[in-house]
């Protein structure tokens, strides 16, 4: 990774070639085709994607897309107890075939958003493991097979496979409410606790854990204190970095009038490895800032397509001691991190959850989402450019039929599409946002209403596996209709048409 200078934000090589690279921002790419169009007086245009959806069942889907139920709440796992229920982030990793195994296995890390009221069935792991035995959270680890049928759909021609849990268990406890979280290097997730609290035991909740998708077995629970304590949503891993989503809303302050959600950036101390843990280094917590803007408001104002140069600011307190993580006095060591990094001039936002990213060096981008982000409260996309350090506004819904309140987001290896999980009332989507700025259908719900989240491809590309979280209560099984579930989903993903 780049030598970093903290107090600037700037990698040093990267400084240097700023001027070159942001004589290109006339030719982003594609995605700024939007900008471009609504700047000519268009608007948003709605693609065809992968065509019409069809009634699969639990599932609409376009013709030649199939799924399988592979896991759901209450079944019982391969360690002996009852599946968690609400499902939520999740990470997909290529896992060793033997020799003797009919087809390609896939490792998928589950979070599980359990809290500790209302009887919520707990993560059980080894209480030596646990972070802390009285609270429910946690993840689970599922090894998925895919194998061929022989047979092919008679309605598409296409191939028809079939799903099975090799072996499933729960592989880090004793947090709570796991929302999402990123894949990292070497087969590694990390999970994000979205609650800032302190148990009875007094226990401090906020934080990060990473977890080795390889274990064989659980895993020991570290929080990463030095990344911060907050409200945290997601986390995707580029060249050494580590950047979080915060999930919380806009609210008034005395000092700074409204405040809201904060990007952030965590630069450990030392490079990480396969046999490392970022809970044991040290390192460097940042909020993002507009270059020239003092506590720029990124709710409303922003124009889709155009770039806004950034740096950023430091978090000195990273691990505070505010349990409600709302205090507003500015004592030291008990100020929210997102107030810290608001009075430095840290931009806002409107409720950051999803994250993905793609490419590597200066040609990396990290999208993200705001779930009530926009003017119309219906969500954001954005897109940061690591090589050039800018932030740009690629999509903004003004239209619940278009797009309604985005959570969870993975990228589509095939397309470059970006898939938007919907957390909004009612029937629940997979839109799909192309790099020509079209948005379009790709999933909705019918059985089950819950919200999709824990979108991610296998390795080839071949198989989106995506939950649905299910509703609270009525444990260990979950509301009738309404209970957690996992989906294999697959067809020609290489074919979308624009």
């Amino acid at each position: 990774m780049n030598q970093l200078d903290p107090s600037s934000g700037i990698g040093r090589r990267t400084f240097l070639r700023n001027n070159a690279l942001l004589a290109g921002l006339a030719t982003l790419g594609p995605l700024h085709a939007l900008g471009r169009r609504i700047a000519a007086g268009g608007s948003p245009s709605s693609g065809t994607g992968y065509g019409p959806l069809v009634d699969k069942g639990d599932l609409l889907l376009p013709e030649g897309f199939h799924y399988q139920i592979i896991s759901w709440q209450g079944k019982t796992m391969s360690d002996g107890n009852p599946t968690p229920g609400l499902f939520d982030g999740m990470g997909a990793f290529p896992a060793i075939r033997p020799s003797d195994a009919p087809g390609p296995r896939t490792i998928l890390i589950r979070n599980h958003e359990n809290r500790e009221a209302g009887g919520e069935l707990k993560v059980v792991t080894p209480p030596s493991l646990q972070y802390d035995e009285l609270a429910n959270g946690g993840n689970t680890k599922l090894v998925v097979e895919r194998r061929k049928t022989g047979q092919r759909d008679p309605a598409s021609g296409t191939k028809l496979y079939e799903y099975e849990i090799i072996k499933d268990f729960a592989i880090l406890g004793g947090t709570s409410t796991n929302c999402a979280g990123g894949e990292m290097a070497f087969k590694k997730w990390i999970t994000c606790e979205e609650v800032v609290k302190r148990g009875s035991n007094g226990k401090k909740h906020g934080y990060i854990f990473e977890i080795d998708a390889r274990s064989p077995d659980p895993v020991p629970a570290v929080p990463i204190l030095a990344a911060g304590r907050m409200v945290h949503e997601a986390t995707a891993w580029r060249d050494g970095i580590l950047y979080e989503t915060e999930d919380r809303g806009l609210d008034s302050d005395p000092l700074l009038g409204v405040i809201g959600a904060c990007f952030y950036r965590f630069i450990p101390q030392h490079e990480q490895y396969r046999s490392s843990n970022l809970a044991f280094t040290n390192g460097t917590l940042q909020a993002l800032k507009l270059r020239h803007e003092f506590h720029a408001n990124m709710d409303s104002g922003r124009s889709i397509g155009v770039p806004y140069r950034v740096g950023w600011v430091n978090v000195n307190e990273p691990d505070h001691d505010d349990d409600s993580d709302n205090r507003r006095d500015r004592v030291p060591g008990f100020t929210p991190t997102r107030i810290q990094a608001q009075d430095k001039g840290a931009a806002f936002f409107d409720r950051l959850e999803g994250m993905w990213a793609r490419g590597t060096g200066e040609n990396a981008r990290i999208y993200f989402d705001c779930t009530t982000g926009g003017p119309a409260n219906l969500g954001q996309v954005w897109e940061y450019h690591v090589g050039l350090e800018t932030i740009t506004l690629i999509y903004q819904s003004a239209n619940a039929a278009t797009l309604r309140n985005p959570d969870n987001v993975v990228i589509v290896p095939q397309t470059r599409d970006i898939f938007l999980c919907e957390d909004g009332g009612g029937t629940q989507f997979i839109r799909g946002l192309t790099t020509e700025g079209a948005i379009y259908d790709f999933a909705r719900t019918n059985t089950n209403q819950t919200e999709f989240c824990g979108a991610c491809f296998d390795q080839g590309g071949h198989t989106l596996f995506v939950n649905q979280q299910g509703d609270r209560g009525s444990l260990p099984d979950g509301p009738a209709g309404a209970r957690a579930v996992t989906y294999a989903i697959y067809g020609p993903f290489r074919e979308r048409r624009l």
